[in-house]
């Protein structure tokens, strides 16, 4: 059944914290998470010892995306590129 959130797309991260991108690997998984701080919403990128690597912003779909992770859609972000100030990711279906 299609619902609309089989999406699979390529950014670099927003907001980057060079605390927990230092020592990413190309290839590694980071896990797709709603952050909420105040009334707004973010999706975040988290590395499985739970540190916040960067945002998911400013791109075509994100509030399609944002409502299909509170439905229960599970994501991950695959790292591309990771260096001190950008991190590279491909966004898939988990």
């Amino acid at each position: 059944m299609e619902d609309g959130c089989d999406v699979r797309f390529n950014v670099d991260l927003v907001g980057v914290r060079p605390d927990h991108v230092k020592g990413l690997e190309t290839g590694e998984a980071l896990l797709v998470q709603i952050s909420e701080n105040g009334k707004w919403r973010s999706l975040v990128c988290v590395t499985n010892g739970g540190g916040i690597v960067g945002t998911l912003a400013a791109f075509q779909g994100l509030a399609r995306l944002i409502a299909c992770v509170e439905t229960g859609a599970l994501y991950i972000a695959i790292v591309e590129f990771a260096s001190a100030t950008r991190c590279s990711v491909e966004v898939i279906r988990g």
